[in-house]
């Protein structure tokens, strides 16, 4: 049986709904999206008003239904980076069975304990991700596929993604006045993780920097968890700006000079003098090196927050570990990514998922959400239908076609 669902991110400029159905080739389908621009967050508070966040939000859902042609009742939304929190710990446990095999009991029990460990409790914020790093049974190899396995301990690191009570209590009030029930509250970083990087890059313990318009999100990913988190306040945004005060231009322009400015240049892409059409409908020309002065010295400073974090987090990776970057700042500039190479001093790959409609780094973040949703969707389902005297229907449909 196919399911539909509907998953809505919330980014630094933009709000992207996704209709998607499960099934066929991949193992689900975009059908509709809905992409609407407004202010964002800073610093976990919403740029723009009440009235304006719910008109931004309504018509980012009314244009994913009329392309998928569906009505939304149920919704699952994911929790931007500003509004998340990351903590990780280590935990052991005994094997409680008597050949001594590791069964999902104790692998249930060494999360328990991690959360015990850490006293999750007694935050005041949802735990709405936890995910294992490696487990290890007694002194034997980290695996993540410890059931089966013959010892007397299970020890295992794991990671929880912690949500704003506030964010949560927000957005559900948002939600219930447009007459849509939320179905949870997922991390895109998690998607986006697990969905961006393969599983010998988390085996290696990888690097993936998501720079967005207002911000640049920071995370070492080992196993299935993600075990460092950092958001930089710093992103696409500040090199537009700086454009705009060092040439002297409109927001706009200083926007279309920066997606067409070539970090380094070649045969095939030569370096050439900036031209843009501003609004009076004049054609004007900056020499290059002004255009390259603003843009470098604001990418320098980003990657000089990028740097320390690595500095910072660097106990945490190993020399084949890999540095990835997507989202729609750095990774969407020409030469971006090999200048962000050059000045770490290691290989940087950018990361994109493959899909018919929003094939781009910008849309990787809700592609993870909806990659997530359906991760959750076939868990419980998973458990439901092996539950005694399930619904013959399964899992009730949560859309109704128009």
């Amino acid at each position: 049986m196919k399911n539909v669902a509907a998953a809505i991110d919330f980014g630094t400029s933009k709000i992207v709904t996704l209709l998607a159905e499960s099934g066929g080739f991949n193992r689900c389908d975009i059908i509709g999206s809905g992409t609407v621009p407004y202010s964002g967050y800073i610093k976990g508070h919403w740029n723009d008003d009440a009235d304006k966040l719910h008109e931004a939000v309504r018509n980012s859902i009314n244009a994913a239904e009329i392309q998928g042609k569906a009505h939304i009742r149920e919704i699952y939304v994911g929790v931007p980076c500003e509004y998340i929190s990351i903590v990780s710990t280590e935990a052991t446990v005994p094997v409680e069975a008597q050949d001594r095999r590791v069964q999902d009991t104790d692998i249930a029990a060494v999360e328990d304990a991690a959360a015990d460990l850490l006293k999750l409790s007694s935050m005041d914020a949802m735990v709405i991700h936890r995910s294992p790093a490696w487990f290890k049974v007694d002194d034997g190899k980290k695996t993540m596929s410890p059931v089966g396995v013959k010892g007397s301990t299970l020890s295992a690191k794991v990671a929880f993604v912690l949500a704003d009570p506030a964010f949560i209590m927000d957005v559900s009030s948002m939600f219930m006045e447009m007459g849509i029930a939320v179905m949870g509250f997922l991390a895109p970083t998690m998607g986006e993780s697990l969905l961006l990087l393969s599983l010998d890059d988390r085996d290696r313990v990888s690097v993936l920097i998501d720079c967005g318009y207002l911000n640049t999100e920071f995370s070492v990913v080992e196993g299935d968890a993600i075990v460092y988190h950092m958001v930089l306040p710093v992103g696409g945004a500040d090199i537009t700006v700086d454009l705009c005060t060092a040439l002297q231009i409109p927001m706009s322009a200083a926007e279309q000079i920066k997606r067409e400015y070539i970090f380094i240049p070649d045969e095939f892409d030569p370096a050439e003098d900036a031209q843009v059409v501003d609004d009076e409908g004049r054609t004007l020309t900056f020499p290059r090196q002004f255009v390259q002065e603003a843009i470098e010295r604001s990418a320098d400073e980003l990657i000089e927050q990028i740097e320390w974090t690595m500095d910072k987090c660097k106990e945490l990776l190993t020399e084949r570990s890999q540095v990835f970057i997507t989202g729609g700042g750095l990774a969407m500039m020409r030469g971006g990514r090999e200048y962000l190479a050059g000045k770490l001093h290691r290989p940087v790959k950018v990361s994109m998922v493959r899909s018919a409609k929003l094939d781009s780094p910008v849309y990787a973040s809700a592609l993870g959400l909806v990659d997530l949703v359906f991760d959750s969707i076939e868990q419980r389902t998973a458990q439901e239908e092996s539950l005694p005297g399930r619904l013959a229907d399964g899992i009730r449909s949560i859309f109704s076609k128009k």
